[in-house]
């Protein structure tokens, strides 16, 4: 028989052994692993000798990217063999985030931080120590990491004015740039401010675009280790001619030739709308210059009008001229009529549905005499006085159109008719259709769901319903409120909700005209969200009440709740009713939700604090995080905190830490001392203590107490969240055309509406909230937040139809994933909405003609249809109402006097052709 010694030794050998023979499986879990011999004496201590890891083969490093400009952090892609998700990869002796892709491949996220180091960058996959089959573990030979080459694609624009007012505003689109890069230019270095590590902006100052005839290159650089440069791309720089696009106001009354009578003047400046603008640009009148002011968005000009504008009726000559070192340079010339007839510049709405009431137009325009002194000329029938008043603004009118008028189709002129002279203005057109408006529905609240929901309210926001506009749910017609044009509500039933799944939701607007809108999806989960507690309101409405004999019903303020909630109470089930706290009442845990608990008087007798927490049952939901609720004696102090609710990190809306305590129940004014976690804190100033950093920054509960006179006080708590999960409510737009979006890369603007989206206002952590839609994941924007709660991401849109799930993330605060709401992109267009066009007369013989065009659904495809001319669409950028374009109409569309149908065209699959307005060219 071997000696214990021997056998224990014999022993070791072999696991060395079968350690050795486990690397020729690396990380992977192919071979399988006797268990370990036992020693012969199980009582006796054996000392385990150090076995060094194992040495694993080989690992080259592949495709490295960045993946978030913000924090600068890289996704590098790890070659090898035998991977396993025990595999963890290092770099410089630090742990990284790794992901296991195959058994080939492996993902890792390197922090930025981690590349600042002056050393070189060594990667290695290690398998911690007592791992089956590597008891000392293992590890590879190391693969050097090399950051990625910024790389340099676009600009936008490529041609920039010289000399402007302002900084000029670049876009810059490439891979792998973080933050900290500069962009380089004419020896200048400007910081390039960065959403993505494919786009970012950069301001040139007016001091870098002085005109020069070269060509001159731009290149982004990363100071670092080593130092990143792109490659270079032109950026011209050029001083081209001004262009005169249109005049406000199109023509001008010559008020002074009728002594006052015809009114005084509305305007005292023309707006002019140019192209190729400079800070010393100015409108020349028949060639003598004005004062002019350039305005803040770059295309228009303020001219002051001289004294000799009203006094007789003629044809201006209009002109822009910008000095160049080779000389003046001038635009075409643009005639301004000055009219001795009342003007009429525009009239909205165009047109009206047949049989409306209470209908009232609004006209712009000047000249049309004193009030009193004009009528209106509907179809050349003059309306009574009554009908026609001026607003407060400066040129409007308001025509209120008898009923009576309105109870057939067609074209109607209107005049306006000065009285002391007879002059009639140019008409202008409305039309009286009996077509209602195709419905167009863009989203709804709610449109996320879960199984066992509360039914109640379902609104759906968009445009163009009607008194007969009806909403569908998989295809069921429901009964509709109309709230508005733009918004509907109809109830869901409990069979909306008992089941998991998506509910399809249209607009029904019936013939002639009308149609139905596109489909909105309502997602209904099997996975109901985890509830959340923000207050308990006992019967005094505080957290702390005095005992009774009687029973005690408590309310429950937060979110997440609904109908199979049940309130606990230490533990113990409590007869739970679900209330809802909004009007109207929102099918679904809404915004805020409320359970009512009835306590019995065998647990309302009892003092002490008692921890209180909300359990919905699955699938999903879960346990709240507790609360707790304090029965007092009624003789005992008590306090109340403010604030009582606070995030992890809150520093700033609560002064570095001060809460403020206020003291009840007791005659006497101020604590003697106080106690956090039974450790004593000084009392400050006004009634406030402070939060120690460690407390600040630790998700946690906060036992607070004091004492007045001898007697100590019923305690009170003071919660320290962590991020939450975050609950994602509603999604506007929900339905989306195919290549709808009318930005460059084809970006789409959302806004997103729920809670627990980002840490509160008075947290320092930075939040790193992002949105997810298919393979995209962007940051959400958190400023400003809208007091509706709602949010907005620009997010990719995509070039396929299909349903998209779109989820808001704080996994990397620890807060998890919020339910998704459903995006449906569909290849099908609405039809177009042309509400308003701006002039509407024009002159005859202009150089050309910027119209503004005012509608709703429009889509990149659409035309503007002029006679025999097609116009693409121009969005206005920054315009006031997000839905106004412009179009530049060629001098060939005023050759001639007449009356234009304008009309908007979108191609199919769906659209359609708007409602034409009429354009009088005079």
């Amino acid at each position: 028989m071997a000696h214990p010694g021997e056998q224990r030794m014999r022993q070791a050998w072999m696991r060395l052994g079968l350690c050795l023979l486990g690397a020729l499986c690396a990380c992977g879990p192919g071979l399988s692993q006797p268990p370990p011999l036992p020693p012969e004496n199980p009582d006796t201590e054996v000392p385990q000798p150090h076995i060094p890891p194992v040495m694993l083969p080989p690992i080259s490093v592949g495709e490295v990217a960045v993946v978030d400009a913000i924090f600068a952090e890289l996704s590098v892609q790890v070659l090898g063999s035998g991977f396993s998700s025990r595999c963890v990869a290092y770099l410089d002796n630090q742990a990284l985030q790794t992901r296991f892709v195959s058994g080939t491949e492996l993902r890792v996220t390197i922090p930025r931080m981690l590349r600042a180091q002056p050393t070189p960058s060594l990667l290695e996959v290690r398998i911690p120590p007592s791992t089956p089959g590597f008891p000392g573990g293992a590890r590879s030979p190391f693969a050097r990491v090399i950051d990625p080459t910024p790389i340099l694609f676009a600009l936008h624009p490529r041609t920039l004015e010289s000399e402007p007012s302002e900084p000029v505003r670049v876009i810059v689109s490439g891979e792998n740039l973080v933050n900290g890069s500069e962009v380089v230019f004419r020896g200048g270095r400007y910081p390039l401010v960065l959403t993505t590590p494919f786009e970012g902006t950069v301001e040139l100052p007016p001091a870098a675009l002085g005109a020069t005839p070269e060509q001159t290159l731009l290149h982004v650089e990363l100071r670092g280790r080593p130092d990143l440069t792109t490659a270079a791309l032109p950026l011209t720089v050029s001083s081209p001619t001004p262009t005169l696009i249109g005049v406000w106001p199109p023509s001008l009354n010559a008020v002074d030739l009728h002594q006052g009578k015809a009114g005084p003047a509305k305007t005292d400046a023309l707006l002019v709308r140019g192209a190729h603008l400079r800070a010393n640009t100015v409108v020349k009148w028949n060639g003598r210059p004005l004062v002019t002011t350039r305005q803040a968005d770059g295309k228009h000009l303020r001219a002051e009008l001289p004294l000799e504008a009203r006094q007789e009726a003629t044809t201006i000559s209009l002109t822009l001229e910008s000095p160049s070192a080779q000389g003046p340079m001038t635009s075409a010339s643009h005639p301004l009529p000055v009219r001795t007839a009342p003007v009429l510049y525009s009239l909205s709405p165009p047109w009206v549905r047949v049989r409306s009431t209470n209908t009232s137009l609004e006209l712009r325009g000047e000249g049309f005499g004193e009030r009193g002194q004009q009528t209106v000329l509907w179809n050349g029938t003059p309306l009574g006085p009554e009908s026609f008043s001026e607003r407060t603004d400066a040129g409007v009118w308001t025509l209120q159109v008898p009923d009576a008028l309105l109870t057939q189709p067609g074209v109607i002129s209107l005049q306006v008719k000065r009285t002391f002279d007879g002059a009639e203005s140019t008409p202008l057109f409305v039309q009286v259709v009996e077509e209602s408006p195709a419905p167009f529905a863009s989203s709804l609240e709610p449109s996320v769901l879960a199984v066992g929901d509360a039914p109640g309210e379902l609104h759906i926001e968009g445009d163009s319903f009607t008194a007969q506009s009806v909403v569908l749910v998989d295809g069921e017609a429901r009964p509709t409120r109309v709230l508005s044009a733009s918004k509907l509500s109809t109830d869901l039933i409990p069979w909306d909700v008992e089941r998991a799944g998506v509910r399809t939701v249209t607009v029904r607007t019936p013939a002639p005209g009308g149609g139905t809108s596109l489909p909105l999806l309502l997602a209904v989960h099997v996975q109901r969200p985890m509830p959340s507690i923000e207050a308990i309101q006992g019967p005094e409405g505080g957290e702390t009440f005095p005992v009774r004999e009687a029973p005690v019903r408590i309310k429950l303020l937060g979110q997440g709740f609904s109908p199979v909630s049940v309130v606990r109470w230490d533990g113990q089930a409590l007869p739970t009713q679900w209330r809802c706290a909004s009007t109207p009442c929102m099918a679904g845990a809404g915004e805020r939700s409320l359970l009512e608990a009835d306590i019995p008087a065998e647990l309302a007798r009892t003092r002490g604090a008692v921890r209180v927490t909300v359990f919905t049952p699955g699938p999903g939901g879960g346990e709240s995080r507790a609360r707790s609720l304090v029965l007092t004696s009624g003789l005992e102090p008590t306090l109340s905190l403010q604030p009582g609710n606070l995030d992890v990190g809150a520093s700033s809306a609560t002064r570095d830490g001060v809460v403020r305590f206020t003291l009840a129940n007791t005659g006497e004014s101020a604590l003697s001392s106080l106690f956090v976690n039974g450790v004593e804190r000084p009392i400050l100033g006004g009634n406030t203590f402070l939060l120690s950093p460690a407390e600040r920054n630790t998700e946690g509960i906060l036992e607070v107490h004091g004492y007045v006179a001898g007697r100590k006080s019923a305690p009170v708590y003071l919660y320290i969240h962590a991020a939450r999960i975050p609950r994602l409510l509603a999604l506007s737009p929900g339905v989306l055309s195919q290549g709808a979006a009318w930005t460059r890369n084809a970006q789409q603007d959302f806004q997103l509406q729920g809670q627990d989206f980002f840490w509160a206002p008075e947290s320092e952590r930075a939040s790193r909230a992002t949105v997810g839609l298919g393979p995209y994941s962007l940051p959400l924007r958190q400023s400003p937040p809208s007091s509706d709660g709602r949010f907005s991401a620009y997010l990719l849109t995509v070039d396929g139809p299909g349903v998209r799930d779109v989820t808001v993330s704080r996994i990397a605060e620890g807060g998890g994933v919020s339910p998704a709401a459903l995006l449906n992109v569909v290849s099908e267009r609405p039809a177009p909405l042309l509400t308003k066009l701006e002039p509407m007369t024009a002159t005859v013989g202009a150089p050309l003609l910027k119209l503004r065009v005012h509608g709703k659904r429009f889509h990149p495809s659409s035309l503007l249809h002029w006679k025999g001319l097609k116009m693409s669409l121009e969005p206005v950028a920054g315009a006031h109402d997000a839905d106004v374009f412009e179009v530049d109409l060629p001098a060939s569309a005023v050759a001639e006097p007449g009356v234009v149908e304008v009309t908007i065209e979108t191609p199919p699959p769906g659209g359609g052709t708007s409602l034409p307005i009429r354009v009088v060219v005079e």
